[in-house]
């Protein structure tokens, strides 16, 4: 593993442990965790023969970290401002790795798989996109939240802000694969479903997998599954 710090991003990379050729993963962590979180899945997919890049994202590690994480008013008010940063900050990830899209897949978990399922969407053509207890459809999700947590609706500035960015909106031929827990109470499957259901017939080559006893967290058996749908196509 080596830690990249330069005037335009922070990474840390995972060089494949393998000669045999693959494509590099950009993988992003979730809201208020860490890239020394993810070393453990980034070595499991370097030991697959990818190479793995996790960015440092906005308002977490050295770049200005938040001191919580958890308060509900500080996760209405940076979700989607982080989500929106990183996206942007994709097309000069792309540039700072020197790698086609077409050889990059895009990887995240909770937050990072609304950060990877933007930015395939910006990066249409990319090898492939994994959304893990996600999702890809951004306006749906935050009335989703809005309603369930009893709050204000949407401004129309808002919508047209989340619709700027919005994945479900733009069609993609990307490779896609999500996995989501259906019990998740944070990210609730039905937010994942919504983008299955509305991307029918513009996005055919698209894999669901369903963990029924499964909340926020991820399992080894949703590790194992995302592994071997990597290990199949790549």
């Amino acid at each position: 593993m080596h830690t990249l710090n330069d005037s335009v991003l922070s990474i840390r990379t995972y060089p494949a442990k393998h000669q045999k050729y693959r494509k590099t993963i950009c993988l992003y962590h979730g809201w208020g965790s860490s890239i020394t979180k993810y070393e453990e899945f980034a070595d499991m997919l370097a030991d697959k023969g990818f190479t793995v890049i996790v960015p440092e994202l906005h308002l977490h590690d050295s770049r200005d970290a938040l001191g919580a994480y958890f308060g509900q008013e500080i996760v209405e008010r940076h979700f989607w401002e982080v989500v929106f940063q990183s996206i942007e900050e994709s097309s000069t990830l792309v540039q700072q790795l020197n790698v086609p899209r077409e050889d990059i897949i895009w990887l995240g978990v909770s937050m990072g798989g609304f950060i990877a399922s933007g930015a395939a969407a910006k990066h249409n053509g990319s090898a492939g996109v994994i959304n893990i207890n996600g999702s890809g459809s951004f306006l749906f999700s935050e009335q989703f939240f809005r309603s369930r947590d009893k709050r204000d609706d949407l401004t129309p500035e808002e919508e047209r802000r989340l619709q700027a960015y919005d994945p479900v909106l733009q069609e993609q031929s990307t490779p896609t694969l999500f996995v989501h827990g259906q019990r998740d109470a944070v990210i609730p499957i039905e937010t994942q479903e919504h983008y299955v259901q509305q991307s029918v017939g513009t996005n055919n080559n698209l894999t669901f997998f369903k963990y029924p006893f499964i909340n926020h967290t991820v399992s080894d058996q949703m590790i194992a599954d995302t592994l071997l749908w990597l290990e199949e196509r790549f």
